[in-house]
């Protein structure tokens, strides 16, 4: 024996195909009314404007010229170039914070490549970045609350968001002639206190005042230039500059700045440890930094 059951095609139709298709038209006149809001907010720049409604033709800035589309063309050719070459926003950063939060007085940008990680290659695991060594520590000294810190950092290596305070990406920068560039008065910033830390001179050509120009790194695990690097942004926030650009300025000049700082901060280190004369007074920690700030700065200071 079979089982046989009643099959009803207008009943099928009914609940089950016809709910179907009116959901598909539905959907269908969504989408057509997102179309017509997108149509009403902007329309295609290479050519002349229309009513969304209608279809008709608009007048525009361009419909009394000669040669209106090509002008058109032109004017859309401007658009599209400057969208790319021009940073997304006026202000790359919030405002400053007011009281009673804390505001760091000073803000380090940071290039990720070649300076925090190397891109690297093998055939096991593809492309990849290594992390260079002390970077951890390198974060934790110069991070919040100490210093203000923007890079387009990676979620490895502030995994909590807890110590860098902003992530730029690529569309924050300037394109020019091939080469994305850092453009540091968008910031909303003030120059005198804003620290850039990047290998690549394209990369800071409008602002290379306030850039420290470090040896680009490609992967020696046995590089300990973040623990100086460290080091020397501390003693800039210990020793309250109110410029950084000259200290900025002195050290890029060195092939390598940290080393250069390194051998420096041991002179000192030298000369702190001497006998101090009974005349002298009992100073405190910061006072020896103040004191021999210009032999780290690269300036003696001179009695009157």
């Amino acid at each position: 024996m079979f089982a046989t059951t009643n099959f009803n095609f207008f009943q099928v139709l009914k609940e089950v195909f016809w709910p179907l298709i009116i959901a598909i038209l539905a959907m269908l006149e969504k989408y057509e009314e997102l179309e017509r809001q997108k149509r009403q907010e902007w329309h295609w720049k290479g050519s002349q404007p229309r009513d969304p409604v209608t279809g008709e033709l608009l007048p525009d800035e361009f419909s009394n010229y000669k040669f209106a589309p090509f002008w058109r063309v032109l004017d859309f050719i401007k658009f599209w170039k400057k969208f790319i070459a021009e940073p997304s926003r006026e202000k790359l950063l919030p405002d400053p914070v007011k009281a009673p939060y804390h505001q760091p007085k000073y803000t380090v940008v940071l290039e990720l490549r070649n300076v925090l990680v190397s891109p690297q290659w093998d055939y096991k695991k593809g492309h990849y970045f290594v992390k260079r060594p002390a970077l951890d520590y390198f974060i934790d000294m110069i991070g919040y609350p100490n210093f203000e810190l923007a890079a387009p950092i990676v979620t490895q290596i502030d995994p909590q968001g807890q110590r860098i305070n902003h992530a730029l990406f690529r569309d924050c920068t300037k394109y020019v002639n091939g080469t994305h560039v850092k453009d540091l008065s968008r910031l909303n910033r003030d120059l005198k206190k804003v620290i850039y830390i990047d290998w690549e001179p394209a990369a800071f050509q409008l602002n290379p005042e306030n850039v420290l120009c470090v040896p680009k790194w490609n992967g020696d695990m046995n590089d300990t230039s973040l623990v100086d690097l460290a080091e020397l942004l501390k003693t800039i926030h210990l020793s309250d500059v109110e410029d950084v650009r000259p200290v900025l300025q002195f050290y890029s000049q060195f092939d390598n700045p940290t080393e250069e700082f390194r051998k420096r901060a041991k002179i000192v280190g030298q000369e702190n440890q001497q006998p101090a004369t009974t005349s002298q007074s009992i100073t405190t920690s910061e006072e020896p930094l103040k004191k021999y700030r210009g032999s780290l700065f690269g300036a003696r200071r001179h009695a009157v």
